[in-house]
């Protein structure tokens, strides 16, 4: 089984707090198995919390607009 499969197997099939414990796990090993050492790890962690965090804002920007434009209308 590929690793999408295993992926989808993890999400499908558990409690999302499970899966993130799981997921996080899993890709902690896979980056030190693939050389990462601990200052790469926090890097890949901070990249991702940026992503996050780009997302939280856009769609705060997205529902701002929203209320924006129902206030327009009515």
């Amino acid at each position: 089984m590929g690793r999408k499969g295993t992926l989808n197997m993890i999400m499908n099939n558990m409690k999302p707090e499970k899966a993130t414990k799981v997921l996080a796990k899993t890709m902690y090993k896979e980056l030190k198995n693939n050389g990462f050492n601990n200052k790469d790890i926090v890097e890949f962690s901070k990249e991702l919390l940026d992503y996050l965090a780009q997302d939280i804002k856009k769609r705060q920007t997205e529902r701002d607009k929203q209320k924006e434009a129902n206030l327009l209308i009515g």
